[in-house]
C-alpha cells in the first residue's frame, strides 16, 4: 500500500480514490442523508481510478460508476448506477484525508463530512472494496448453474481473504464485520459455519433464492470440514492465521 501525500493536487482524483468512512452523525447535516428509517443507509464510499464505485459497501451494497463534472465553483461528483440511477453531491472540500460532500434537498444544502486513513493499494484490485470484488453479493436476476453458484462462493472466499489482508496492510486493532454478509464464524485458531437451520439473511440475499444460498453452504461446509489446514506458527496473531487459510482455502476451491 501507499499513503497518499498530504500536498495539494492538481488532480482531485489523487484524493478522491480512496475508501471514504462516515465515524460518526456529527459528520453529518440532516439525518436523511444517512438513514432509512432506523437502518443506515450511508456509512461508506469507495472510488476508483478506474471509475468503479461501491456505495455503502457494509449496507445495501450499490456498485456503479462515478465521474466528475467541472462546475465554477464546487466540481460535481455523479455516481451513476444500476436503472439510470443517479446521485450527486458538491465537493465543498477534500484533502487526503477528509472529504466533505453537499447535495440539495427539498429545501436547503445538506452535508456529509467523511473521512479515511489516506492509503490506497498499489493494485487497486488488491482493495476488497473495488467492484470487481463485490460482485459476489449482487443478486442474480435469475436461478444460477452449479458453476456459477461455486464461482461466487470462491469469490466470497476471495473478499474476505483481501478484507484480511487489508486490515493487515492498514494495521487495523480490530476488524469490523458489521454489514458485510455473515457466513462464517470467526475464531482464534479457526473458521467455522452456523448451523444451516440459523444461516443469516445476508448470505440468501447474495444468492437467488434460499435453496441456491444453501448449495453455497454446502460448498463451504465441505471445504472446511474435509480438509486439513495449515494455521502458521510465529504470526503476529489470529488475524494473519486467517488470512493464510483462507488464501488455502481459496486454491483449494479453485482446484475442486
Amino acid at each position: 500500500m501507499r499513503t497518499i501525500p498530504a500536498f495539494k493536487k492538481t488532480n482531485i482524483a489523487e484524493d478522491l480514490c480512496q475508501h471514504w468512512e462516515l465515524a460518526g452523525m456529527e459528520g453529518v447535516s440532516s439525518i436523511e442523508l444517512v438513514m432509512d428509517g432506523k437502518t443506515r443507509i450511508f456509512p461508506d464510499l469507495s472510488l476508483f481510478k478506474d471509475s468503479g464505485v461501491v456505495e455503502n459497501a457494509r449496507n445495501r451494497i450499490r456498485i456503479g460508476k462515478w465521474r466528475i463534472v467541472p462546475a465554477k465553483e464546487d466540481p460535481e461528483l455523479q455516481l451513476h448506477f444500476e436503472n439510470t440511477q443517479v446521485k450527486s453531491y458538491r465537493i465543498r472540500r477534500i484533502t487526503s484525508t477528509t472529504l466533505q460532500l453537499a447535495t440539495k434537498g427539498k429545501k436547503d444544502w445538506l452535508f456529509l463530512k467523511l473521512s479515511s486513513d489516506g492509503k490506497v493499494h498499489v493494485n487497486p484490485l488488491n482493495d476488497p472494496f473495488h467492484p470487481s470484488n463485490n460482485l459476489w453479493r449482487i443478486k442474480p436476476a435469475k436461478p444460477e448453474t452449479d458453476s456459477a453458484i461455486h464461482a461466487r462462493v470462491r469469490q466470497c472466499i476471495w473478499f474476505y481473504m483481501l478484507y484480511f489482508r487489508d486490515c493487515i496492510k492498514r494495521e487495523k486493532r480490530t476488524i469490523n464485520f458489521i454489514g458485510l454478509p455473515a457466513i462464517f464464524n470467526w475464531y482464534s485458531g479457526g473458521i467455522g459455519l452456523p448451523d444451516k437451520n440459523k444461516i443469516d439473511d445476508s448470505w440468501i440475499a447474495c444468492f437467488y433464492d434460499k435453496k441456491q444460498a444453501l448449495q453455497g453452504y454446502e460448498l463451504l461446509h465441505k471445504l472446511i470440514v474435509q480438509y486439513e489446514y495449515d494455521w502458521p506458527a510465529g504470526t503476529p496473531g489470529w488475524v494473519h492465521q486467517t488470512f493464510a487459510v483462507l488464501e488455502q482455502m481459496w486454491l483449494k476451491l479453485q482446484s475442486t
